[in-house]
C-alpha cells in the first residue's frame, strides 16, 4: 500500500512540475565561442531566443519576463530563430507582441528568421509585419554584415523555414566571406546537413524544443521533422571541423503544454577573438 501511495505521489509531482512549474522557469545559458577570425580581445555578446509560441499556453505577461531578462544581458546582437505565435488563426494580440519585441535593445541590431509556425495559418505576412514594426531585420535567404566598433566585420546569415517553405541556401550566402566570422540562423537544426560545405562558424537553431519532455537515460522520446538528429545543446557536425551547431530548447510549448527535465532557455554567446 505504501509503495502504491509513493508511486502515485511521484506521478502527481512529475505532472505538477511538467505542467505548471517547469514551463514557467527560465535558464540563462552562457556559452563561449572562440574564433581566430576576430582580433584578440574582441568580444561580441549575442543573445538567442526562439519558439515563444504565444497563444493559449504562453501569454504576453509571460513573454514580458523574457524580454526583461534578455535586456538585462545588455546584448550586442539579438537573434530570434522563429516560431513567435503558436496558432496564427486564433491569436488576436498582435499589437501587444509588437510592443514587447520593440522593447528589446541591442547595440548592433536584432535579427530573425521564419519558423514553421510563422508561416502556418497564413501567418507569413503577419510575421514579416511584426518583425519590421518591432525593429527586427528578417533574414529570408539573405545575410547582413555587422561592422564592430574596431572595424572588424561579423556576418549573420538566415534562411527561410524548411518545414513549410523552400529555403534558397546558395542565395543566402551570396557575398559572404570565409575570412569573416559567419553566424548562420536556421529555425530547424537538421538543416546543418544541407549547409556543411558553406562558410559557417556557428549555426544556431531552435524548433526541437530540446524534445520538450526528456526522460532520464532516454533523452527526448518525441522529436519533430528536421529536428530529429540535432535536438539540444552543442554539436560538432561530421566533416566540418571548424563549425559548431547550437540548438536552443526554446521558450514556450506546442501541441501539449508540458516540459520535463528541459526548462525554457535563452542562450548568451560570448564570441571572443583569439
Amino acid at each position: 500500500m505504501n509503495l502504491c501511495l509513493t508511486l502515485i505521489l511521484i506521478v502527481v509531482c512529475i505532472y505538477v512540475d511538467a505542467r505548471y512549474i517547469e514551463p514557467k522557469l527560465l535558464w540563462v545559458k552562457e556559452e563561449q565561442v572562440a574564433t581566430g577570425k576576430l582580433a584578440a580581445g574582441t568580444q561580441v555578446k549575442v543573445v538567442l531566443f526562439n519558439d515563444v509560441h504565444l497563444g493559449e499556453y504562453y501569454s504576453l505577461e509571460d513573454f514580458k519576463k523574457i524580454i526583461n531578462k534578455i535586456n538585462e544581458q545588455e546584448p550586442d546582437v539579438i537573434l530570434f530563430a522563429g516560431d513567435l505565435i503558436d496558432d496564427n488563426k486564433t491569436y488576436k494580440e498582435e499589437e501587444g507582441g509588437i510592443a514587447l519585441l520593440s522593447e528589446l535593445k541591442a547595440k548592433y541590431g536584432k535579427y530573425a528568421v521564419y519558423g514553421n509556425h510563422d508561416h502556418g495559418g497564413n501567418g507569413t505576412k503577419r510575421y514579416a509585419r511584426m518583425m519590421k514594426q518591432s525593429g527586427f531585420i528578417l533574414l529570408k535567404d539573405k545575410n547582413e554584415k555587422i561592422t564592430l566598433d574596431n572595424g572588424e566585420q561579423l556576418c549573420i546569415i538566415g534562411i527561410d523555414d524548411i518545414v513549410l517553405s523552400k529555403p534558397k541556401f546558395e542565395e543566402a550566402f551570396v557575398g559572404t566571406d570565409e575570412s569573416h566570422f559567419n553566424l548562420f540562423i536556421s529555425h530547424a537544426p537538421d538543416v546543418v546537413e544541407y549547409v556543411k560545405k558553406m562558410p559557417i562558424d556557428l549555426q544556431v537553431s531552435g524548433h526541437s524544443h530540446g524534445g520538450q519532455v526528456r526522460l532520464p537515460l532516454i533523452g527526448a522520446p518525441l522529436t519533430v521533422p528536421f529536428g530529429t538528429q540535432y535536438i539540444k545543446g552543442f554539436y560538432k557536425p561530421e566533416e566540418k571541423e571548424d563549425m559548431v551547431l547550437y540548438v536552443n530548447s526554446g521558450i514556450g510549448t506546442s501541441k501539449l503544454p508540458y516540459r520535463f527535465l528541459n526548462p525554457p532557455e535563452i542562450t548568451v554567446f560570448e564570441i571572443k577573438g583569439l
